[in-house]
């Protein structure tokens, strides 16, 4: 019963993390379409960098805080 509560908490993380980058990656698209002229002034290589770090961190961060409220939940 406790390795379920971990893991289910683990992967209620990941899913709100996919959640909150599903609305970021909105957010761009959105600000994109406002402001045309401003893509084209940004460095594209940077941006695409800190795009999939960001992309990649809030997952990972949002299951390690899901694990950390499963084990508090099973203690």
């Amino acid at each position: 019963m406790r390795t379920s509560i971990v893991l289910w908490s683990t992967v209620s993380g990941v899913v709100i993390g996919v959640l909150v980058d599903a609305t970021l990656f909105g957010l761009g698209l959105l600000c994109a379409a406002a402001a045309p002229g401003l893509a084209e002034k940004l460095d594209r290589r940077w941006l695409t960098l800190a795009a999939a770090a960001l992309l990649l961190v809030i997952p990972a961060a949002s299951a390690v805080l899901g694990f950390i409220e499963g084990r508090l939940k099973a203690s």
